[in-house]
């Protein structure tokens, strides 16, 4: 038998309040139909009729049109590189957007009441915690540019009294945008040091002379592990320079290229790895759309030689429990970090965030597996040295950096 409100949800126009409800509303604005609601509203300004419009068209023959007019634009071969990588999604994405319980960009405030979407956080934490070697991944923060702020944040929370933060200029320009955005009327100082010109990566002699500048008041060093120029960068050396001076090192680093087979992972960067990473998980689940929606993946140690940097940590973490009966379950930890209880103490002021994009990507990576990834990254190398042989076969193009390694993305001149 079908409810009235099922029978609401397919009336021809949409209203969500029954006659009753609707009733009883205008009772208690003292009024006896919806039209005197509009009285205070002059006679000859008022509608009398409704408005000249076309018939509206059902569902199929919207979804014809639009289908139709999306056909006409021109769609061109990008190359911009660096910013929404654009990859055949998971088989298993579409079902799992169609579950309209996971819809949400919330991870829940009663969040004990909802072990199923905690169990979806938990797996995608899991999930990434093996890629990277993270012990502490948190359930998602908005992309990689205000992930790579949320670092910098974090870095100073843990170096108490310091406020400065080197950036390097071989991070994505609009990473970099980003970046000086949320500076703006902040105590915190950006200091940028510059890519040399001949390899391509960060000037580690212009490196050297920034820390030596601003020593007392630096917290971190952000670097990338693969530049926006598609170029390794020297992680290790960058890592233990970190070290050396105090600081804590904080990597931008792309998920996939650690998959096996790929790249070091960032807690084997130099001696001890880095202490924070950042970066963008998108692509692991969604095709680009409209530049996003992205995913802002945040991780920090969580060791027996580093137990207090989670708490300088941004968003929220889940965790594995039992309850009073014995029985295991997922649970929010470590809240009272969070805005909806420390208010403006709060070590972000993070509140929505992409669990819904973390639960896809976490159920893209069990479907793909080991094996699936490492097919992904092969592809992309062959696919990288078909560009070079074909792009550089044509008078005037050839690698703007022919010295320097490029992993999957490259730069021409």
């Amino acid at each position: 038998m079908t409810s009235n409100t099922d029978q609401r949800e397919f009336a021809r126009h949409y209203i969500p309040a029954s006659d009753g409800d609707i009733a009883a509303m205008l009772d208690a604005v003292g009024q006896e139909q919806l039209g005197d609601l509009f009285k205070h509203i002059p006679a000859a300004v008022r509608f009398t009729e409704a408005p000249d419009l076309p018939e509206e068209l059902d569902y199929a023959a919207v979804k014809e049109r639009l289908t139709a007019i999306a056909a006409k634009n021109r769609i061109g071969t990008s190359f911009l590189g660096d910013g929404v990588p654009d990859f055949v999604p998971s088989p298993v994405v579409g079902p799992i957007c169609d579950i309209r319980n996971l819809t949400t960009a919330y991870t829940p405030y009663q969040p004990e009441l909802s072990q199923g979407t905690l169990l979806a956080h938990w797996i995608y934490q899991c999930s990434m915690a093996r890629l990277t070697g993270f012990e502490a991944v948190n359930a998602s923060l908005y992309d990689r540019s205000t992930s790579i702020f949320e670092g910098i944040c974090a870095a100073i929370r843990m170096s108490r009294g310091k406020s400065a933060a080197i950036i390097p200029e071989t991070l994505y320009p609009g990473d970099l945008e980003v970046l000086r955005t949320l500076a703006e009327g902040t105590e915190i100082e950006l200091i940028y040091v510059p890519a040399d010109a001949t390899t391509g990566t960060i000037d580690h002699t212009a490196l050297q002379a920034a820390i030596a500048n601003a020593a007392d008041r630096l917290a971190a060093i952000v670097f990338p592990q693969v530049n926006t120029f598609g170029l390794l960068e020297a992680v290790d050396q960058l890592t233990d320079l970190a070290a050396e001076y105090g600081l804590k090192a904080i990597a931008v680093i792309d998920p996939l290229l650690l998959a096996p087979g790929g790249l070091k992972a960032p807690c084997d960067f130099g001696q001890a790895g880095t202490d924070i990473i950042v970066g963008e998980a998108q692509h692991l689940a969604l095709a680009p759309n409209f530049g996003g929606p992205g995913l802002g993946l945040f991780g920090v140690r969580f060791s027996s030689k580093d137990r207090n940097g989670v708490r300088a940590a941004p968003g929220r973490f889940i965790g594995k429990a039992k309850d009073s009966a014995g029985r295991e379950c997922r649970v929010g930890v470590l809240s009272t970090r969070e805005q909806h209880i420390r208010k403006d103490k709060a070590t972000s002021n993070i509140c929505s965030n992409q669990a819904f994009i973390a639960t896809l990507v976490g159920a893209a990576l069990l479907e793909r597996g080991d094996a699936g990834l490492g097919q992904i990254l092969s592809e992309l190398h062959d696919k990288l040295h078909q560009a070079v042989a074909q792009l550089t076969r044509f008078e005037g193009v050839d690698l703007a950096f022919p010295e320097s390694v490029s992993y999957h993305e490259l730069t021409l001149t």
